[in-house]
């Protein structure tokens, strides 16, 4: 057993595991800080770390609520108050409820979006004793609000399932087996979906009481986020599971005793016998017993159901034999009697088609059906038919229910497409993709989920299958798709049609599926598994040792509180609230005691601060007669993170009198006049250079002008469903199978937060982050790179000079060295190799081949491919790759080698941003600290990664033990290491040994 010590952030950080044995007086430790000063200490006792760990946490929740935070809500501070606090029910409860009451604003959603990674990994992993679902309800909250979000974490929670199932696909035992975090993920997944096709019943009540008057925007907004929390509470309170993945006393599931045989692709089945097994269906999911669950038996395997095939098998010599079978699995079952099979055959194809509202337990079969588990003897009894349980939906139930079902059907056929191609023969691939793609099945209304909520809604119409490209891999075959995407159609139900083409996601979802039913009887509460509707109806009761009660008619209380009603005219339907609310008081404007958010939320919900965040604000208020160095040291560093999305002047175009923001990635504008093709970025490079280096960068077709040409096309279509306003785009995408991506996702996610840190220290240092999704263990969705190729592509070009290397390129392209056009390239270039020489060194990038380095069409580098991470490298400690970075003379001559003054300018920026690093080390630290817990990331895994090696590196990476005055020479040492570097030379000289790659 070990003691466990974490601290993300803070004046100290100790991210250290103490053995007891190590538990000791005079023990040698490194004490790593946040600020300007670093205290070293070469002897600290346990107790000592344990103060300053509390020290710490206490300066936190000062941050979060004080007056440091300029009333406003910083997610990255509440993420690790989440985190250091994990053991605290309480706590976490408040700190869940209070963000959750601030999701109506941009800023907070987005950060939610941002942080979800670790917040899933929380979700998912935590171990705490709690009776209460805390984090289920806070995610099932936000599920409500944002469909989006739901898909999001849908997405995540199918890759943990896949991690955590008893066995692999090939049918051996998985070592990853977990049933607390199996069952949890399933659990919580069929809750999502139930969150979705309920909605939140109550809101268009609400909205008519607000529209006509009787209650005021905060009234409104405080009974919406009682009703989402009223809902996420019911639905978590519903079959709930103990922590062993058993039912709970009195909720038994759908199961029994039946002959089987396993069969395996590579196994044959004469092989096999035929074994006795207890078999239960619950959740979607097919269980496999050695016994009776109830009677300790233990999980052998589990299946899928969704989108299973169920098929009853004539056998002369086995009667009463049928099979289940789905793209991984494929039972095949022996039941004792006909009508045992019989029943089983009907339960599972009840639970194949998807619907997650109606779990196969057996109190709920005999209270409303009168359906119990199956005997020997047994007459048939009704059956819930899939036509049943879609008539109990009402029409909005069922819109909600098949638009959810359908995006994630189109997202696993995008994928599949990919898949499939990975079996052909490489020389068929090329052909046989625009045939899948004109075969692929396009819902009414589907997306490509490349965004945040917040981002521009697109609807996908139709593929553009001539075009579609396949890259030929010995393991995989990643597919290139482009598709033709609509906004600003018109939504015919809302107010006699709304057609707005700067709509956001999460606003169209809204707009488009919480429209009110006609009966309004049909509410959550009817639908639901024959519970009583007296129970708890008049809301949740929320009871925690360290905070009172919140009661609906506390709340009510507080309603009518403010007695200014809103406008009337108001569009009630807009789930985005004004993030300068009335008490919002901009930065640098003095607030009083404390964040003002945090006063209104208690306010308004009656609650107390939990003890434990209270004491520790009024003892970290005592410390103001701390030295002026210290109080320096206080402040966790906030960080805005960046949106790609953020509509900059030349980011919004005029057509026909309408301001549009242009947001498809420089792509061309379809409307009823015709093609607008996207003005390309001049960026200090003049056309004739940019003409030249389209040529050679991308074929002479840059992105503006090929989806102008996509669009021309689609023009000679025309689509009858298309309005006045409606927008045309095209949107492409890469799918790839047989990969596993949630490491590149959480890669590019620090990318991000370092692009956004050098942004928030003014350094113009540049990076390029590009959406990744990850829809499962080995499938995902990468977004396309427009205007770049790789290195090795570009030095493959015919039109890249036969010596002189990249130097000889920009100046071929771009003119003399001392043309604007060159300088303009040089710079960018310089630009990108210090932001990607900073994170390649922070981050641990390895795999740094000239195949994994792209540049584009200005002269910016953009690596790709974080495989290998954290210093996780190809041959692990025998790798070639022994430098800081990648920095070669070909590279340094760009710059103009080491004398000149662009290179003076990469080094000056390159101390300046590892300082910055530096300072916000605290979040990043976090998150690493996070996402390293219980993780299956290779990178964190494994005797040469896992323990904790991993953080403990990159702390070391970030020089927290070094003077601050040592940090600029010890920045500059890197960079001449890495000046060179005979580990990368011999690097891309084996890789184009072995692969053909271009040095």
């Amino acid at each position: 057993g070990c003691m466990s010590l974490r601290c993300c952030c803070g004046a100290v950080c100790d991210h250290l595991s103490l053995s007891r044995g190590a538990q000791k007086e005079n023990q040698k430790i490194a004490i790593t800080g946040v600020s300007n000063k670093i205290i070293m200490s070469s002897h600290r006792t346990v107790a000592q770390i344990a103060r300053d760990h509390e020290e710490f946490k206490s300066r936190l929740v000062n941050e979060v609520f004080g007056k440091e935070s300029h009333g406003k809500v910083p997610m990255e501070k509440v993420t690790m108050l989440i985190w250091q606090f994990r053991d605290d029910p309480s706590v976490v409860q408040f700190m869940a409820r209070f963000v959750a009451k601030y999701s109506g604003s941009r800023d907070v959603f987005d950060g939610i979006e941002f942080y979800l990674p670790q917040l899933a990994h929380m979700i998912i992993h935590l171990e705490a004793d709690w009776d209460d679902a805390i984090l289920e309800q806070f995610a099932l909250i936000f599920a409500q609000q944002s469909l989006h979000f739901a898909l999001q974490l849908n997405w995540i929670l199918q890759g943990a399932i896949e991690d955590y199932m008893p066995e692999t696909t090939e049918g051996e035992f998985n070592p990853s087996y977990n049933p607390l975090f199996y069952s949890r993920c399933v659990k919580l997944l069929s809750n999502i979906e139930r969150c979705v096709v309920y909605g939140t019943p109550r809101t268009h009540e609400l909205q008519r009481l607000y529209e006509k008057g009787k209650i005021s925007k905060q009234e409104y907004e405080i009974m919406e986020q009682a009703d989402r929390r009223f809902n996420a509470t019911q639905i978590t309170s519903r079959n709930a599971r103990h922590r062993d993945g058993s039912s709970a006393e009195g909720i038994a599931a759908f199961g029994g005793e039946l002959l089987y045989k396993r069969k395996v692709r590579t196994a044959c089945y004469k092989t096999k016998r035929w074994k006795t097994r207890w078999f239960t269906v619950d959740e979607r999911m097919l269980y496999c017993f050695n016994a009776d669950p109830r009677k300790g038996g233990k999980l052998k395997r589990a299946m899928p159901l969704e989108g299973a095939q169920i098929v009853a098998i004539d056998n002369t010599k086995y009667r009463n034999m049928f099979e289940v079978r789905n793209q991984h699995f494929e039972f095949r079952m022996r039941a004792k009697t006909e009508i045992q099979k019989d029943r089983w055959i009907e339960v599972l194809e009840e639970e194949s088609v998807a619907n997650a509202l109606y779990p196969h337990s057996a109190s709920f079969r005999r209270s409303k059906f009168n359906i119990s588990l199956p005997q020997d003897n047994a007459e048939p009894k009704p059956s819930l038919a899939r036509s049943q349980l879609m008539h109990d939906l009402t029409a909005s139930q069922m819109t909600r229910y098949n638009f959810f079902k359908d995006e994630r059907d189109f997202v696993r056929n995008v994928c599949d497409i990919a898949e499939d191609l990975r079996f052909k023969d490489r020389t068929e691939r090329k052909l046989l993709a625009p045939r899948l793609m004109e075969k692929l099945s396009i819902p009414s209304c589907s997306y490509v989920p490349m965004c945040n909520s917040t981002d521009l809604w697109r609807r996908v119409s139709s593929v553009v299958a001539k075009d579609t490209r396949v890259f030929n891999t010995k393991e995989r075959c990643p597919v290139i798709m482009y598709f033709v995407a609509k906004r600003g159609e018109r939504l015919n139900h809302h107010r006699g049609g709304l057609e707005d083409v700067n709509l956001d996601v999460a606003e169209h979802l809204h707009l488009q599926y919480e429209v009110p039913d006609d009966a309004s009887d049909k509410s959550m509460f009817k639908i639901g598994e024959g519970e009583d509707e007296s129970e708890n109806s008049d809301g949740p009761e929320i009871k925690s040792d360290d905070t009172v009660e919140v009661t609906p008619e506390g709340i009510v209380e507080s309603w009518f509180q403010d007695e200014e009603k809103a406008d009337s005219s108001t569009n009630a339907a807009n789930i985005w609230i004004d993030d300068k609310g009335p008490e919002y008081k901009p930065e640098g404007e003095s607030t009083t005691k404390g964040n003002k958010q945090v006063q209104r939320f208690m306010r308004e919900n009656l609650v107390q601060l939990p003890n434990k965040i209270a004491t520790r604000i009024q003892s970290s208020r005592k410390l103001g007669k701390m030295s002026v160095l210290d109080k320096s040291r206080l402040p966790m560093q906030s960080v805005p993170i960046l949106e790609n999305r953020t509509a900059e002047d030349d980011d919004i175009v005029s057509l026909d009198g309408q301001s549009v923001v242009s947001m498809a990635g420089g792509g061309s504008i379809l409307n009823n006049g015709g093609v607008v093709f996207a003005v390309e970025e001049a960026n200090g490079i003049d056309k004739e250079s940019f003409d030249r280096a389209k040529e050679v960068v991308c074929g002479g077709e840059t992105w503006a002008e090929k989806s102008g040409r996509m669009l021309t096309d689609a023009k000679k279509r025309p689509d009858p469903s298309d309005t006045g306003g409606t927008l045309t785009e095209i949107v492409c995408v890469m799918a790839k199978s047989n990969d596993d991506l949630r490491q590149e996702v959480f890669i590019m996610q620090m990318i991000h937060y370092y692009q956004s840190v050098f942004a928030n220290a003014s350094l113009p240092i540049w990076l390029k982050t590009y959406r990744i999704l990850s829809t499962s263990k080995t499938t995902g969705l990468i977004e396309v790179l427009q205007d770049a190729t790789s290195i090795d592509g570009l030095k493959k070009s015919p039109g890249f000079p036969a010596e002189g290397g990249l130097r000889a390129y920009f100046e071929q392209v771009y003119g003399a060295p001392t043309s604007q056009s060159f300088l303009a390239a040089q710079r960018n270039f310089m630009l990108s190799l210090v932001g990607y020489s900073l994170v390649s060194y922070l981050l641990g990038l390895k795999d740094r081949h000239n195949g994994n380095i792209m540049i584009d069409t200005h002269g910016r580098l953009i690596f790709i491919d974080f495989g290998f991470a954290f210093g996780m490298a190809p041959g692990h400690e025998f790798s070639m790759e022994r430098a800081p970075f990648k920095l070669t003379l070909d590279m340094l001559a760009v710059m103009g080698g080491r004398n000149s003054q662009c290179f003076n300018e990469f080094r000056r920026l390159f101390v300046a941003g590892f300082e910055a690093a530096r300072t916000n080390a605290q979040v990043a630290l976090g998150l690493v600290e996070i996402m390293m817990s219980k993780s299956n990331y290779p990178c964190f895994t494994g005797s040469r990664y896992g323990g904790g090696i991993s953080l403990k590196r990159f702390e070391k990476r970030l020089f927290l033990d070094v003077k601050d005055s040592q940090v600029p020479k010890r920045a500059l040492r890197l960079i001449d290491r890495s000046i060179n570097h005979k580990g990368t030379t011999l690097y891309d000289k084996f890789q184009k040994a072995t692969n053909g790659y271009s040095i």
